[in-house]
């Protein structure tokens, strides 16, 4: 016996030992109670589970002090409670043997003890077994921590029977209690927190059968009333009893259906008193057929009905976009969907009236359009807007809708003016959540003459321009815009002033519900400018693509960067090593963050090559320029003409001849005279000298020339003597006949030559030679 208990006292130590060397994985959760406001110190519960080997002591060390569980058992679930101060919750740490190498995780988390739940409400008829009995509670908080549910049941024989539930319902089976007798339950919610407990029920287990959801639903109008049948008469006997019934029901509007409305205590017949006409209504109803335990049926099937139509009451929302600078010709007019409350009816179609400006009214009138399910989403988000295009000439416009019933008294449509001066106004726009915070400040003075305000705003996407607006009474100064907006989107927002006959607008900004980071910056390139020195260039995002407001650019060479103004497309570098290469980028910089940056790369250049590449570029064109002026002198020094031969010349001297046929402005004109010979034949007689040929120019006497008088009489005197003229004339000239064809063959132009058999008196044309260097003459 000693032998044993020797073995015994070893083998403790021993198997205490191996466990010791052995790891440890030891979970330990940890709540504080947050529902208790106790300073400076909290109330925390902690309880522990183990993966692995049976013995262990636990330690769960805060700041300041070390707490050991009771038990050395690991394995076994203990919980225990101590005070720390609230602000070292989250400092709480465990260890296991006094070893910190073993595993210890420690949860530390607030939570609440439970509150009572509602009573147990117990009905036969909601399980697939038909006898059973459900029944089902609701908890009165969120504990935020594991809670357990437990249904008890006190039966006629005065035995308490008990039933654990993670869920908000436990069953009664049939074998656990006796038909028609009394039974009482309740229910109790219990954490490392606290516990609570529910008020009982009392109920008869024969009357808690659930009845049949009324059926064979029915409606009248005039007014509008709801009528059902309720059948308590089933096989379960309960007899024609005193039966109530409830009833829910709610509106439909344009796209959502409205909260349910619950009215209760009613037997078979339900009125809706102030039903609205053409508006779709859903009802629903359950009834209990009298006993005091008052098991209401399943709600019924959902009973549909539209009241009748009625004439439209209100006016459509109507409002304009026109384009600046411009007459009424260019506006589109916009007017919203009638909402059905005001509608009261089907709209067939819209009444535009235009007033022209001969006085003339014109009615057009534009089809309602029908929703189709293969319009694309930004489609369908503009559903609501109508759209008209004005033509030239219109004064004023009228908008109505038209229904079965009637048509709605027209809406006047105000005109933005143009050029009238606005006042000063401090606009403002903060978009955030999907909506558009809009505010604004002007002059008081200026609001006593406005009838409202029009906030309008519209997205900067081509693809996706859907245009909308809200209006503001005369005394607002703020509104939130709510609606389908796109993230990463521009949207333009302008506040407008809407006087009695026309509007003004005001202001405008540039608002995001939500910014993305910027994409690249496009059209970078590198200008080199110098040997050390280069101009980078870059195009600006545009606002439709930027995703968000461009706070600045970060422009930077290598790893060194700068910020840069949005209103600057440029930025010199200077101080760059030659002969060095260089990676050059630019990024756009927004709220949530750098975009992506564009990169290239470029290498500086040689100084003594820059500067001999400059030069080259400067000597090229100069010589260029040079070797023209050359060819060009070359080519005009074997083509100048004689002037004697020029029209001009021989005008002149027919000016002399007869000074009395010019005036005597045209007596003045001087020409110079230019004698070139070169290449003559050795046979070619001299040119005659100039004494010479004066003398035979003014010897000359014309023949063929009638000349009027200021009457417009002809000088037959004068006629004789021209002819005269002429002939000694010929014989003079004809002299010079071979040195004259010599230099025109030379010189002359090939019109020249055409002409040459033509007298040169009457030739008309003039060379371009005589235009450009000659003095004019003016024959009359």
């Amino acid at each position: 016996m000693a032998r044993r208990n020797v073995k015994l006292h070893f083998l403790i130590p021993l198997y205490m030992w191996i466990c010791s060397q052995a790891s440890f994985e030891v979970d330990v959760n940890c709540w504080w109670n947050q529902a208790l406001h106790v300073d400076p110190n909290v109330s925390v519960v902690c309880h522990t589970s183990a993966n692995s080997c049976d013995l262990c002591q636990i330690y769960v060390i805060t700041p300041g002090h070390r707490h050991l569980l009771p038990s050395t058992c690991a394995s076994t679930k203990e919980t225990f409670s101590f005070s720390i101060a609230a602000k070292h919750t989250g400092h709480i740490r465990c260890m296991c043997n006094g070893n910190m190498a073993d595993t210890c995780n420690v949860t530390v988390r607030g939570g609440y003890p439970p509150s009572p739940p509602s009573p147990p409400i117990c009905t036969i008829g909601d399980l697939e077994y038909f006898e059973d009995i459900l029944c089902s509670w609701t908890k009165s908080n969120e504990p935020m921590i594991p809670t357990i549910y437990t249904l008890h049941w006190l039966n006629f024989s005065r035995d308490v029977y008990s039933k654990e539930s993670d869920k908000e319902n436990a069953v009664i089976t049939r074998h656990e209690y006796t038909k028609s007798t009394d039974i009482t339950a309740w229910v109790t919610a219990e954490n490392v927190l606290g516990s609570a407990q529910s008020e009982k029920s009392v109920f008869n287990t024969g009357h808690i059968f659930r009845p049949e959801p009324p059926n064979n639903i029915t409606h009248t109008f005039m007014p509008l009333v709801i009528d059902w049948n309720m059948d308590c008469d089933s096989e379960h006997g309960l007899g024609p009893l005193d039966k109530s019934c409830q009833v829910q029901y709610r509106a439909h509007t344009t796209h959502h259906p409205l909260d349910w409305i619950q009215e209760d205590d009613f037997q078979s017949t339900f009125p809706l008193e102030d039903s609205q006409p053409f508006t779709q209504y859903s009802f629903r109803v359950r009834c209990h057929c009298g006993y005091e335990e008052k098991v209401m049926s399943e709600w019924s099937s959902v009973y549909s009905v539209r009241t009748p139509p009625a004439a439209p009451v209100g006016q459509l929302d109507v409002w304009s976009d026109c384009a600046p600078n411009s007459d009424n010709s260019s506006c589109n007019i916009y007017w919203k969907e009638m909402p059905l409350s005001q509608a009261r009816g089907e709209i067939s179609s819209y009444i535009v009236t235009l007033k022209l400006k001969n006085g003339t009214e014109v009615k057009q009138v534009t089809r309602q359009r029908r929703d189709t399910g293969s319009q694309h989403h930004h489609e369908q988000n503009c559903l609501q807007l109508r759209q008209f295009t004005l033509k030239m000439g219109v004064m004023g416009v009228f908008v109505s809708a038209n229904t079965s019933m009637g048509t709605s008294d027209p809406t006047f449509m105000p005109f933005p003016v143009r050029g009238q001066t606005a006042p000063e106004v401090n606009l403002s726009v903060i978009g955030e959540n999907q909506t558009l915070q809009v505010s604004w400040h002007v002059h008081p003075q200026f609001s006593e003459s406005v009838l409202e305000y029009v906030v309008q705003y519209v997205s900067v996407v081509p693809y996706h321009p859907c245009l909308n607006w809200v209006r503001a009474n005369r005394t607002q100064r703020s509104v939130t815009i709510t609606g389908d907006f796109r993230n990463y989107t521009a949207y333009n927002v302008s506040l407008f002033a809407v006087f009695t006959n026309h509007s003004t607008f005001l202001k405008s900004a540039i608002a995001y519900t939500l910014q993305g980071i910027p994409p690249e910056v496009p059209q970078f390139h590198v200008k080199i400018t110098s040997h050390s020195s280069v101009i980078l260039t870059w195009s600006p995002i545009p606002v439709h693509e930027s995703k968000g407001f461009i706070l600045y650019y970060l422009v930077g060479i290598d790893e060194t960067g700068s910020n840069v103004s949005t209103d600057k497309t440029s930025m010199q570098l200077s101080d760059l090593q030659p002969s060095q290469q260089y990676q050059a980028w630019v990024s756009a910089v927004s709220a949530a963050g750098e975009g992506k940056r564009s990169i290239t790369t470029f290498s500086t250049t040689n100084e003594n090559r820059f500067v001999t590449s400059t030069l080259l570029a400067l000597f090229i064109p100069l010589m260029l320029i040079l070797a023209f002026i050359f060819l060009l002198s070359r080519y005009c020094s074997q083509k100048i003409p004689d002037p004697l031969n020029s029209k001009s010349f021989k005008h002149m001297n027919f000016q002399q001849t007869w000074p009395w046929l010019y005036p005597p402005s045209e007596l003045t004109v001087k020409i110079s005279e230019l004698e070139i010979v070169e290449n003559l034949h050795p046979n070619t007689p001299p040119p005659p000298s100039e004494i010479e040929l004066e003398k035979i120019l003014i010897d000359a006497k014309p023949k063929h020339f009638q000349v009027r008088d200021g009457l417009g009489r002809t000088n037959e005197g004068g006629e004789k003597w021209l002819e005269d003229s002429e002939e000694s004339n010929r014989g003079n000239i004809s002299k010079q006949d071979s040195w004259k064809k010599e230099y025109s063959e030379m010189v002359d132009t090939d019109e020249e030559e055409d002409n040459s058999g033509e007298d040169w008196w009457d030739q008309q044309c003039v060379s371009d030679y005589e235009r450009h260097f000659m003095p004019p003459v003016e024959v009359n």
